[in-house]
């Protein structure tokens, strides 16, 4: 619980200081920068390396960051110094989080059977945009699992509208009946 509390945290000074200073956008493109450098399995183990000097590895970050603002070098530098770069992936989707809810946002998470066209993909996007009240962003996954239809999460909303819940949910009801 600590480290979900020290997250959001960081993520909210990340957040204020981005509404203050250079705007969502910018800091979010940034921070997106740093997570891909941060994916990196070699430049990640260097930073938790405790065999590393610190001063190696604010070097490193700095030069390989020396696009990204300043202020964002500077939060990424904290964290080399506290030891905390593996958390850095859970801070930037809290920021991402408080951006999008700022901006009317949520991301959904849609699983179908099959890949969806364009049609059914904005099908899709305004069901879920009438049950959230929000602009939705989709990120799409595959499972033929599911059989048919679609199960989406959105935050923490599950939307199980697949023929195997449904199944699921027949059979349950079958069960229980007497005969």
């Amino acid at each position: 619980m600590a480290r979900a509390t020290s997250v959001r945290r960081l993520a909210q000074a990340a957040f204020e200081v981005a509404l203050a200073r250079e705007g969502l956008d910018r800091w979010e493109k940034d921070l997106a920068d740093v997570q891909a450098l941060l994916s990196n399995e070699d430049f990640a183990a260097m930073l938790e390396s405790p065999q590393v000097p610190a001063r190696v590895k604010l070097d490193g970050v700095g030069m390989l960051l020396r696009d990204v603002s300043p202020r964002v070098r500077n939060f990424v530098a904290v964290l080399v110094t506290r030891g905390q770069t593996r958390r850095f992936e859970a801070i930037f989707e809290e920021f991402r989080r408080l951006a999008d809810d700022r901006r009317g946002i949520a991301r959904a998470e849609v699983v179908t059977a099959i890949p969806l066209d364009d049609e059914r993909r904005g099908r899709v996007a305004q069901g879920l945009e009438a049950i959230v009240g929000k602009e939705v962003i989709l990120t799409e996954r595959v499972d033929p699992a599911i059989i048919a239809g679609v199960v989406a999460r959105v935050g923490d909303r599950l939307i199980d509208g697949s023929a195997r819940a449904r199944l699921r949910d027949l059979r349950g009801a079958l069960a229980t009946r007497p005969l």
